[in-house]
């Protein structure tokens, strides 16, 4: 039975009991990093003797889907994880569903962390919210796409990574300076950071950690 499985973003003890038992009873392991994967697995004690790690990340993902063995997904415990928090979700596991049920292969997906939702909360805002994930990178695509964040009704959650979140507030800055903004980086961590504020009252003084916005 195939099971995506979600870890931790931060702080260890969010891991689950369910999770905990995937983990453990898992004879194969596809994951994003397997040097991550064995990390996460030795942080929580459990062995990795007998276990077979396999890396399947978003460069790679179709060429390890075609070649899946569905005998063995079946007849064996097979989890999948993202290098942290849920599967799916901004990380690679939908293609890996899709495959599932276009083939009659048994899978469940557990519950368990994610930063979108935890920073939803965190902000106090109300309503219906969008998940965009990571805006692209630059050129027109990058200006459309933000566009249409700042003209939706809807709450949206961004991602944003270390090096790029300040470019992101002084975008934002030009376009909606009045707006107000939640931000969270580190969640769950040490030196989890909750900021809001109007945008042009933003102030980035240590960019380091995955963001939410």
């Amino acid at each position: 039975m195939l099971i995506l499985t979600p870890t931790p973003i931060g702080n260890l003890e969010d891991i689950s009991k369910r999770a905990m038992l995937a983990l453990e009873n898992s004879e194969i392991i596809f994951c994003e990093d397997t040097r991550t994967a064995k990390k996460l697995f030795n942080l929580l004690n459990i062995s990795t003797q007998n276990k077979i790690f396999k890396s399947m990340h978003s460069h790679n993902e179709d060429k390890v889907i075609s070649n899946l063995d569905i005998e063995e997904l079946i007849s064996k415990n097979i989890i999948y994880i993202s290098d942290a928090g849920m599967p799916g979700i901004s990380d690679p596991g939908s293609k890996l569903i899709r495959f599932a049920q276009k083939n009659n292969i048994p899978y469940t997906v557990l519950p368990g962390a994610n930063a979108a939702l935890v920073a939803f909360v965190a902000s106090g805002f109300e309503g219906e919210f969008c998940f965009i994930g990571f805006l692209p990178h630059k050129g027109k695509e990058r200006e459309n796409k933000l566009k249409e964040v700042i003209s939706s009704s809807k709450v949206s959650i961004l991602y944003e990574a270390p090096h790029r979140i300040e470019k992101l507030i002084d975008e934002l800055k030009i376009l909606i300076p009045e707006r107000e903004i939640f931000l969270a980086k580190e969640l769950t961590k040490i030196h989890e950071t909750y900021i809001k504020a109007k945008v042009k009252d933003v102030t980035i003084s240590n960019p380091k950690g995955e963001w939410v916005i």
